[in-house]
Formats: structure tokens, C-alpha cells, sequence
């Protein structure tokens, strides 16, 4: 019976996002009431009022990182957005990686887990689906890919996830890191042909499929092998920009191989003249329809900003040191601990106010622009607050424990458990790290039970919980509010669930492969 009232919250958000389609804010408030409620009608996850409280203002406390980012990165893409500077980054991807198919893996197994890595929180879905919209796909397209583009999940934020599940458990971050790459291995590469797919249909996977298969697989080495060296907390920068070199290279290799000949000069010029002539033509469409004219460099400076300011404060370790001990909102009492100049928040805002002088132009325009980015960031902020209080709720009256109690008298047989159980974990909270501080001790209490190795358990449980979080409410929340279509969570939920379910079945089938 426990079990049955725990699982409720979790089943009137299927509901009510799945079934009855509705909107986030409703679903979210109707999660949020099912959790409250049932603290209310039943003594054994009873909570005190002021228990209640603190319970949602601890999931408020939550949300604030995330808001701290969703906002200041909608207001980036608008005031691109203003100039039409996304559709210029878009052809500039373009020249750079002329083949779409080829664009779409760029984008999905290269620059998303490379912006992820850096930054975490999501950015990297905010960051690459604009550049999927700038590239004509469509809102649905372009969501679907920029979730997709999540599969690096445990490596994201500088591995922040990993690192915190090592510590509770006192694993070797290296060993855990590698340990969950090598349960992820076969994911990457069936992101990339699911891609293909979402973009191009069957005729992109029957043409690109050899590429997606070498991005795939050099990701996943990547992250293996830099997990080891240099170390987890860099290897999805390092493996991502593996991935992303091969693919630059191999999409012009047939250039390469003419200009290390010297051979067919005729047909270079003629294609610099043809790329000047369509930048002309772009300037002259600009024109015409009333957009401001903005060079390339002024619309990629953004990014490089972003990118590197993001590295050197997290690559600096005595600059790390400052940013995250100075200038801290802390409250113990609610579990809040927010570096205001160490979230990638901070440099996502830094970024938005540079991107107004690099473009000039906009300045008069601001008022106008955070005002639109601010009405697209409220109904997500909402259905988002809802969803982490809920979980915050669970969590406080005992609903997650006793789930996670339940799955451990299987003994030997949690083996077949534990992954689901991270990937609900990681389902609730939106997030890995948030998973892995909830579940992580439970892990280690089957471990030192059953005698099953912890750091394979804990590898299920980053990988699994990870993977889950590209459907959480809280994600999808965001790849909506990104592409601007209000109750997109619900098509994606839809759209992805089956993905994601096959790949925490992976985890797990490989957990057991590698368990006698």
C-alpha cells in the first residue's frame, strides 16, 4: 500500500502530461497538490505543517539555479534574435559543415555535449536548439534534437553530478566516470542515428549512418578515456571537441585535399565568390525586410564569450576558489547554496549585456526584447517551481525512500532494479546531480548488503538517472520555453519516452552482462 500512495504524484504527472495533454503549469500544480495531499490523507508520509513549508521552499530554493540560467540565455537568444543574427549563425554552421546531415551530428553529438559540459543546467539544450531553428528545422524537430543533444549528462557542469555521487560514496570520481561511460557506451550512437532520423528521415540514416556510428563511438571513448586523464570533471569538454574536430575535417576533406595539392584553384574561387554573392544577397534581404545588418563575427562573439569565460572559471583553480566563496547565497535551513558569480547564469547574463555593445544596434530595442524573453520564461519558471517542490515534498515525507527501500530487499536481483530506480530518481528532479545526492547513500547500502560492486551500482545510477532527465518535466520544460511552443513538453514526452525507456533498458543490460 506504501508503495501505491508513494508512486502517486509520480502518476498524476504521467497523466496528466501524457494522457490528458495538458499544459506544464496545470500539470505541475496538479502534481504538486497529489504530493501535498497525500502527506495530508496518509499518516505514513504524514508532515507537519511547518515540515510542509520548508519542504517547498526548499524545491523554490531549487528552481532559483535554474531560472538563474533559463532567463539571462532567453534574453541572449532574443537579442540575437533581434538582428536575425541566429539564421547568420545558422549559415555560417553551414559553410563551415555544408552537408545537413552532417550539421545535425555537429550539433547533437558535438557542440550540445561540448555546451553542456562547460556549463550544465541545460544550457546546452537552450544554446544548440536555436541553432537547429536558424538551420530550418522545425519547432518540433529542433526540441527533439536539442534533448537528444543531453547525452552527456553526467559529464555535464564540469562533471558537478559524478563528482558529488563519488564523494557521498567515497568512489574514485575517475573510476565512476569511466564506470558510466562504459554502461553508456552504445547511447551516443544511437542518439546520433536517432537524429538522423528526426531530421532527415530514413534516407539521412542509410547515408550518414558510418558517421554517426564514428561520432557515437568517439564520444564515448572520450569521455572513458579523459575520465581517466586529465580527470572526469574535463572529459566531456575534451571528448565533445574530439567528436566535433573529426566531423569539421571529415565534412570538408575533399577540400582539404585539393588545397594540400594545390589543385582545382578554379573551383575554390568560384566557391568563394558564390558564398560572397549569397552574403550579399542576405545583406540585401536584411534590407529589405527591416533587419539590422550584423556581420558573422558579431553573432559567433557571443558564443566564444560564453565558452571561454565559462573555462577560465572553471579551469582557473584559484580564480574557482573565488567565484564560488564569494558572493554566496547560502541558507542551510532550505539547502540553498547559490554562487552568484559561479552559475553559468552569471556569464550567460555577462554575455547578454556584451552581446549589446557588440551589436549596438540593439540598444534601443532592449526594453522591448526583455520583455519578450520575460513572458517566455514565466509559464516555464511556473510549471518548473511545481515539479521541484513536488519532489522536494516526496523526498521530505519518506515517498522516495520507501520506493528506493522496497527495490533493495531484491538482493542480487536489484542488479535488475537499480538503473530504474536511478532513472526515477533522476526523472522526478530534473536532474543527475540532484538524483545522485538523493539515491546515492541508497546505492551504497545495497551494495554493502547484497555484496554487488558499488561502482557499478553508482555507474547504473549516474548513467541511468542522467539519460532520464532529457525527459523530466523540468527539461522539457526548457526545451519548450527555447523553441517557444507552449505544452511542447507534452509532445516530447511522447516523442522521446520510448527512446529514453530503450536506453536505460541498455544500462541495464549491460549492468547484468557485467555482474556474474
Amino acid at each position: 500500500m506504501e508503495i501505491i500512495i508513494a508512486t502517486m504524484p509520480l502518476w498524476v504527472a504521467i497523466v496528466m502530461l501524457v494522457v490528458l495533454q495538458r499544459p506544464s503549469q496545470q500539470a505541475g500544480l496538479a502534481t504538486l497538490i497529489a504530493a501535498i495531499g497525500s502527506t495530508l490523507l496518509f499518516p505514513v508520509f504524514r508532515l507537519f505543517p511547518g515540515q510542509l513549508l520548508l519542504a517547498l521552499v526548499k524545491g523554490l530554493a531549487t528552481s532559483l539555479s535554474v531560472f538563474y540560467v533559463l532567463f539571462p540565455s532567453l534574453l541572449l537568444y532574443y537579442l540575437l534574435k533581434s538582428v536575425d543574427g541566429m539564421s547568420l549563425l545558422g549559415r555560417g554552421i553551414a559553410r563551415l559543415v555544408p552537408e545537413r546531415d552532417l550539421q545535425v551530428l555537429l550539433l547533437v553529438i558535438g557542440f550540445a555535449p561540448f555546451a553542456e559540459s562547460v556549463s550544465g543546467f541545460g544550457v546546452g539544450t537552450i544554446l544548440v536548439i536555436p541553432l537547429f531553428l536558424a538551420l530550418g528545422y522545425s519547432s518540433a524537430q529542433s526540441a527533439i534534437l536539442g534533448i537528444l543533444g543531453q547525452m552527456a549528462v553526467p559529464w555535464g557542469g564540469l562533471a558537478i553530478g559524478t563528482v558529488l555521487g563519488a564523494e557521498i560514496t567515497n568512489l574514485d570520481p575517475s573510476i565512476l566516470g569511466s564506470t558510466t561511460a562504459l554502461l553508456t557506451a552504445p547511447l551516443p550512437v544511437v542518439y546520433g542515428l536517432v537524429a538522423l532520423a528526426v531530421s532527415g528521415g530514413k534516407k539521412s540514416v542509410q547515408r550518414r549512418w558510418p558517421e554517426a556510428i564514428a561520432a557515437g563511438v568517439l564520444l564515448t571513448i572520450g569521455v572513458w578515456g579523459f575520465s581517466w586523464i586529465p580527470g572526469v570533471e574535463l572529459a566531456g569538454v575534451l571528448g565533445s571537441t574530439l567528436v566535433m574536430s573529426f566531423l569539421v575535417v571529415w565534412a570538408n576533406r575533399k577540400l582539404f585535399h585539393k588545397l594540400f595539392h594545390k589543385a582545382k584553384r578554379k573551383r575554390t574561387v568560384n566557391l568563394v565568390n558564390t558564398a560572397r554573392n549569397s552574403s550579399e544577397k542576405t545583406a540585401h534581404d536584411s534590407a529589405e525586410y527591416g533587419i539590422t545588418k550584423v556581420s558573422l563575427w558579431q553573432v559567433i562573439a557571443p558564443y566564444g564569450i560564453l565558452t571561454a569565460i565559462l573555462l577560465i572559471s572553471r579551469l582557473v583553480v584559484p580564480l574557482k576558489i573565488l567565484l564560488k566563496s564569494h558572493f554566496v547565497i547560502s541558507i542551510a535551513a532550505i539547502n540553498l547554496n547559490l554562487p552568484l558569480l559561479y552559475n553559468p547564469g552569471f556569464y550567460l547574463l555577462l554575455t547578454a549585456l556584451a552581446t549589446v555593445t557588440i551589436l549596438g544596434t540593439v540598444v534601443h530595442k532592449l526594453q522591448v526584447i526583455t520583455i519578450q524573453a520575460w513572458q517566455q520564461f514565466i509559464p516555464g519558471a511556473i510549471a518548473l517551481a511545481c515539479f521541484l517542490a513536488a519532489s522536494q515534498v516526496m523526498q521530505a515525507s519518506g515517498m522516495i525512500a520507501s520506493l528506493g527501500m522496497a527495490a533493495a530487499t531484491l538482493g542480487d536481483k536489484y542488479i535488475w532494479v537499480a538503473p530504474w530506480l536511478a532513472a526515477l530518481g533522476g526523472w522526478i528532479t530534473g536532474s543527475s546531480t540532484a538524483s545522485n545526492a538523493l539515491l546515492s547513500q541508497l546505492q551504497q547500502e545495497v551494495s554493502i548488503q547484497s555484496g554487488l560492486p558499488l561502482e557499478w551500482l553508482m555507474g547504473a545510477q549516474n548513467g541511468a538517472s542522467a539519460h532520464a532527465t532529457m525527459i523530466s518535466p523540468a527539461r522539457a520544460i526548457i526545451a519548450a520555453t527555447a523553441v517557444g511552443w507552449s505544452g511542447a513538453e507534452v509532445f516530447l514526452l511522447r516523442q522521446m519516452g520510448l527512446v529514453v525507456l530503450g536506453a536505460v533498458a541498455v544500462i541495464m543490460s549491460l549492468l547484468v552482462l557485467a555482474l556474474p
